[in-house]
């Protein structure tokens, strides 16, 4: 559903919305200069759980925290004032009762016919569903699998790259183009998701996470989880404890 008034004062016809409509999976919008949902698909509105015309006229702020909001804005801003896409931006994005789930995001400037950027579009997927060509028949299979088994433990880019019978540039330039980011971004993440469901379901100490995570220390944990989840580990917890 789109705000019509939007799209025909701007001379926008064919934003993809149709196409998107029937994509399994993909989260579809599109937000104006200031922010606001200008268009969604039926699949937003499931995640977002309130109807298109709820939706429409307001931003990320009025249904996510801010710390989650403000990362979405940034993002948002930065191509409507560049122009320049964001392809396939891998991320951890909150589910529900302290849970998190990997999704990649693409971003794109929408411009009126005269060629000014009038609006932002974007999809959003499940990333697991990106992964399901990779585990079977690749060299990356055994070592995805390896990696989602032993985040926690000390792992080295050299040891994963022999055990993908390749070089550590070979994996490194493989790993990259088919997971978005390098082995030790993606380690990273995999500790982020699983501090995520400690903080939210159990008391104990931030270091004993840190620790059970597979971070050297507590301060090097905090430093992590604030850059990719936004916020600190101990507001994420204090949400979550609330909400439940």
């Amino acid at each position: 559903m789109k705000d019509l008034s939007f799209f025909q004062e701007n001379q926008l016809t064919d934003h993809g919305e149709s196409l998107f409509e029937h994509l399994p999976g993909f989260l579809y919008f599109v937000k104006d200069k200031d922010l606001r949902f200008v268009a969604v698909n039926n699949r937003l509105c499931e995640k977002i759980g309130a109807p298109a015309e709820e939706i429409l006229g307001k931003t990320d702020y009025d249904f996510f925290p801010p710390s989650r909001a403000d990362a979405f804005a940034k993002d948002d801003r930065q191509v409507l004032e560049t122009g320049v896409p964001i392809h396939n931006k891998v991320e951890l994005v909150p589910r529900g009762k302290g849970f998190v789930d990997w999704s990649s995001t693409t971003k794109v400037a929408l411009r009126n016919q005269s060629g000014k950027i009038i609006a932002v579009a974007g999809t959003t997927r499940p990333f697991a569903s990106g992964l399901s060509g990779i585990d079977i028949d690749s060299e990356l299979g055994d070592v995805l699998k390896h990696m989602r088994e032993n985040f926690s433990n000390s792992l080295k880019v050299t040891d994963l790259a022999r055990m993908a019978h390749l070089s550590v540039s070979a994996f490194e330039r493989k790993f990259k183009k088919h997971l978005h980011m390098t082995p030790l971004h993606y380690i990273r993440h995999l500790r982020i998701q699983d501090a995520c469901y400690q903080l939210s379901h159990d008391s104990m100490p931030l270091s004993q996470i840190a620790a059970n995570c597979g971070f050297v220390d507590q301060s090097h944990f905090s430093r992590e989880f604030s850059r990719i989840m936004n916020e600190t580990p101990l507001s994420y917890r204090k949400r979550h404890r609330a909400s439940s």
